[in-house]
This record gives C-alpha cells, structure tokens and sequence, in this order.
C-alpha cells in the first residue's frame, strides 16, 4: 500500500505543482537585499567532513568565509553565498547566522525557523532532507505526507514572520543513489580506506543504512531512489503554492538531484557528505540560480 501510494504521489506532485503555477503569484513587496542570511539545514550546510574532519563551517556553502587560516591550511575557497552577498551589497548591516544542525530532518525545519527569526533574517536558504531519505533502514522511511506536512508547517511559520520582501530559497534533496553509485569504487578516511568498507558500519550507527548498507539489494536502492524523488516533488509542490499565495515572502525551489557530481565532489573522508569541492559547487549551482545569482544589486 504504501508503495503505490508513493508512485501515486510521485506521478501527480509535478503536474500538481505546474497546475499550482497557472494562476500566476500573488503581488508581494519588493525584494530586500539578502544582508541578513540564516541558513536551515542539516550537516551538508555545516560542511561536515568537507575538509577537515568535523565541521568545516568556513566551507559552507551557504555561510562559508574564507579568511587567513583557510589560506594557511590550503583550505578551497566555496564562494559561499555569504561571500557572495557582501561582495555583491557591502558589509554593512549583514549577518550570517547558520541554523543547520548536524542530523536534522524536515520535523526540525519548524524549530530551526523560531530559532533564526530574532535577527528579521532577509534571506533564508532552507537545505534538508537528506537525513529523512538516510535512515537505518529502507523501513524507517517517513510517509511522503509526513515531509509535506513538516514542509507546510515551516513555510507557514517563516511567512508569517519573516519581514515582508524577504526571500526563501529551498534547495531539494540530492540524489543519495548517485552518491552511492559514484563513490562506491572511491576511497575514504583520506584515500586509506575503501568507502565499501566504511559503509559497511551502517550496522554501527554509520548513517544511511536504507541506501549504503551492503545488505541492500539493487531493488531496494532503487525504491530509496523512488522516494528521494517523491519527497522532492512533495517539497517542490509546497515551495510553489507558496509562492503563488504569498503576499508577503518570495519563495524559490531549486532541485538538486540533478546535480552531476564527481568523485571529486564527495568527502575523502567518509564518502558520504560534499567535499569542499562539493560545496563549491553546491554554492555555485543555488546562487546562478536563485533570485539574486542573476540581478544587479539594487
């Protein structure tokens, strides 16, 4: 039953949300200048194992700096988008605030949002559910009405109170099967360890046991493949209803899983999360996309 009602949903979401789109956007005000970023997410966003292991906040692809001990390191530079935005609009007036926390799922979008919305942030990028697809196993997957409704809940916190002209930017989840399909022939723990061998501690407590346990089978990988894929759509549909109804808050989805990462893209050392190359790109791709990646400053 609850296969078919995945590919139910899987088939509808995107004509659901073209058909969402047709009537065209409520008015909104202006747009802000994004000074005042804060980032929700999960450990993607705090560049866990980029480059050195744990987190590499300066590397992060929403809040990245890149400073003299980057330099020293021989750290790369991701051209975060905090970098981005002072070089486009000035230091003045701008904060950068990260939000993600380290394993978090779409139940904690709602309480990262009350903990960001003290500063009036003007620019909220939103990067989860990664977590929700890389559970144990293939039968902890959440429901795709689950994801929706935690989906709902925060956009309706943030547009509430967000200040109004404030920009929300929601990045989708990346395909976790290309991740695994790539790195499977790669090397881990600084090119000392086969990354089979490190997913073989899904057991352990490594995470995504649903997608890189050994004891998967093709098929089961391919259903977690399904359901990546039905949550972005379930994700995409929301971003865009929003947006049309909004008067306040402008809203923008951007897909990640077609991304085309490289070897080069994954961790080193636990061939699971984005290597600072990885973050690069990731900034890269959301930035030249989003709502400020192609205008001019005000």
């Amino acid at each position: 039953m609850k296969i078919r009602s995945s590919l139910r949903w899987l088939l509808l979401a995107p004509a659901a949300a073209l058909a969402a789109g047709c009537d065209g956007d409520a008015p909104k005000p202006a747009r802000l200048q994004p000074k005042r970023l804060y980032s929700i997410g999960d450990s993607i966003t705090r560049a866990f194992d980029a480059y050195l292991p744990g987190d590499d906040l300066p590397l992060s692809w929403v809040n990245g700096s890149y400073g003299f001990w980057q330099q020293f390191l021989g750290a790369p530079d991701v051209n975060a988008h905090n970098q981005r935005i002072t070089a486009l609009y000035g230091s003045s007036g701008r904060t950068n605030v990260i939000g993600a926390a380290n394993g978090a799922r779409w139940d904690d979008a709602l309480g990262q949002s009350q903990n960001g919305i003290g500063g009036a942030p003007t620019y909220v990028t939103v990067m989860l559910g990664g977590n929700d697809v890389c559970r144990d196993s293939i039968l902890d997957l959440p429901a795709g009405e689950e994801i929706q409704a935690e989906v709902i809940a925060t956009l309706d916190y943030l547009d509430q109170n967000l200040p109004a002209g404030a920009s929300v930017v929601v990045v989708g989840i990346p395909d976790i099967k290309r991740l695994y399909d790539v790195a499977i022939s790669g090397e881990g723990g600084f090119g000392l360890i086969d990354c089979s061998a490190i997913w073989q501690t899904t057991a352990l407590g490594f995470p995504c046991g649903s997608m890189l346990s050994p004891d998967n089978t093709e098929a089961d990988r391919l259903y977690v493949q399904q359901q990546n894929a039905l949550y972005n759509g379930l994700i995409e549909l929301e971003v865009r209803n929003k947006q049309r109804r909004s008067t306040r808050v402008h809203y923008t989805f951007l897909p990640a899983a077609t991304t085309a990462f490289t070897a080069d893209d994954i961790s080193t050392i636990d061939c699971f999360h984005p290597s600072g190359q990885g973050e690069a790109l990731l900034s890269q791709m959301t930035w030249s996309a989003g709502p400020f990646g192609v205008a001019p400053p005000p």
